[in-house]
């Protein structure tokens, strides 16, 4: 784009908004002053970030909605600058990493003083003002000279729910979840998940099981045992005619959901109370994995094989079955530098928590943390940046030390690592996100820069979900009239050295 823009003259500040599941959450507005050549103009900008449900102490720390108004108020919005001008699109990022940055030395240990909620807020808006007053696109802030093709993630749906979310279910599994893994272009994707979708319902009406949906969007019926679940997802796929290349199978296990109290986890046990399987070790619990995980040669994704505090779990998965399916870590590693280095820097498989993480903006709190997140996985990070910002959480030390732990002796040796690693970057709403279309942004800034990236917001249906989902539509559809070809994540994009049967 010619020329630059001058933004100035910002104003923020938080209001309370309705969340998409029966509560508040925070919606952060600014106005700002544009002027590009001789003309000048004012424009608003809001954005409604996820609820965040859970409250777990090494993620962003969310306060009461009131006072992080509040700390908007006094504490945030004084802190951004007197004017950002915008040459390039480099300089949105520059800007808003700026800006970040006084947060994470602000706000306190995991933003717990000014409130993870407010300092998200601001962050995304401040990013989102930025954005729309220079007239660039998400897909061009990394855009490389002469981009000819870009990546659209691939998308997980959920389709069956289980454990937590549905009372008197027999799946210790939380969600299960259909890939479209053969379409030529995004909308394609959407298409063949729709057609999916309502198969699936038809065949629940011919059962006489009900089509009521969970949190998000997947179906609650009464499950006989984990498989099931499962099963339906490849009647559903041969019913619509689909080879096993044509789509692929998932589950979220969710599993600190069955390591609740203390004395499990003390203990390296689980309850798998839901099915009626009763406890299982920890290497027992594995066993029960790699069942599912051979329940189909094309299983392509596991998430969360053991609980938030056991990452013996984690690693004795990744080991075992590392070379056969994208292991992802949400619950331990929740969007955090500090846990991403260590668990996937490891020169030895049996040392790395997983192949894959997940990227969800509530729990790193602020744009800049969650796309630094991002950029570790992807091998794209570079590590002075990476250290600022460690420094700025006083971080460094503890990641050293776990460093050192598992054989690697410097923060630049650990980020080399991750990249010959090929590690995938799997973007994640919240159950309770609110009225935005924000999270795409994630994806759609990377798709130009690599393959590797898969994204999850629910089942084709319900409006916040169609949020997450349809600027994904609207950006290929403008790509494309640009001359750039777009192609969907597909086997390809699995994490380096990942081989599930299907592709032999």
């Amino acid at each position: 784009m010619a020329g630059e823009t001058i933004v100035s003259r910002f104003s923020l500040k938080g209001r309370e908004i309705l969340s998409s599941y029966a509560s508040y959450t925070l919606e952060g507005v600014m106005t700002a002053r544009v002027k590009k050549g001789r003309d000048i103009y004012t424009i608003q900008e809001r954005n409604g970030i996820a609820k965040g449900t859970s409250d777990g102490e090494n993620e962003a720390i969310y306060i009461p909605n009131v006072k992080a108004i509040q700390s908007i108020d006094k504490n945030i919005a004084p802190l951004l600058p007197q004017k950002v001008v915008i040459k390039k699109p480099a300089d949105i990022l520059k800007a808003v990493e700026e800006f970040d940055l006084k947060l994470v030395e602000r706000a306190g240990p995991n933003k717990r003083k000014w409130g993870g909620n407010a300092c998200l807020a601001a962050s995304t808006v401040f990013f989102q003002t930025l954005l729309k007053a220079s007239g660039y696109r998400p897909w061009q802030l990394l855009q490389p000279k002469g981009l000819k093709t870009f990546y659209m993630p691939n998308i997980a749906f959920n389709m069956v729910c289980g454990g937590e979310h549905v009372p008197g279910t027999k799946q210790d599994i939380q969600e299960m979840f259909f890939f479209a893994m053969n379409e030529k272009s995004i909308k394609d994707v959407f298409s063949l998940a729709i057609k999916f979708f309502k198969q699936f319902e038809k065949n629940l009406v011919r059962d006489g099981l009900p089509t009521g949906t969970a949190k998000e969007r997947g179906f609650v019926f009464p499950v006989k045992d984990n498989y099931e679940g499962l099963q339906r997802i490849q009647e559903c796929a041969k019913q619509l005619g689909l080879k096993e290349t044509d789509y692929a199978i998932g589950t979220d296990n969710a599993f600190s959901e069955i390591q609740k109290t203390e004395d499990l986890r003390a203990k390296g046990m689980y309850d798998m109370r839901f099915s009626g399987l009763g406890l299982k070790t920890r290497e027992e619990l594995i066993a029960f994995n790699a069942t599912i995980v051979n329940s189909a040669p094309n299983f392509v994704t596991m998430e969360d094989p053991g609980s938030e505090t056991d990452i013996e779990a984690h690693k004795l998965m990744n080991k075992k079955y590392g070379h056969r399916v994208q292991i992802v870590v949400d619950d331990a590693a929740v969007t955090q530098m500090r846990f991403i280095i260590p668990f996937l820097a490891a020169p030895k498989q049996e040392d790395r928590a997983g192949n894959s993480i997940l990227i969800k903006l509530n729990q790193a709190g602020t744009f800049t943390e969650t796309c630094l997140a991002t950029e570790i996985v992807l091998g794209l990070a570079h590590a002075d940046r990476v250290e600022r910002f460690l420094k700025a959480r006083k971080d460094l030390s503890r990641v050293l030390k776990d460093l050192k732990d598992v054989g690697v002796g410097s923060l630049e040796e650990a980020l080399n690592n991750i990249k010959a690693l090929g590690s995938t970057a799997f973007f994640s709403h919240r159950s309770t996100e609110g009225s935005s279309e924000f999270l795409p942004y994630m994806p759609l800034i990377y798709g130009s820069v690599s393959n590797k990236l898969w994204f999850k917001a629910g089942a084709p249906n319900g409006e916040r979900n169609l949020q997450n989902y349809n600027p994904l539509i609207r950006a290929e559809e403008e790509m494309r009239a640009t001359g750039i070809k777009t192609k969907v994540t597909n086997l390809n994009g699995l994490p380096n050295g990942v081989k599930v049967p299907v592709m032999k």
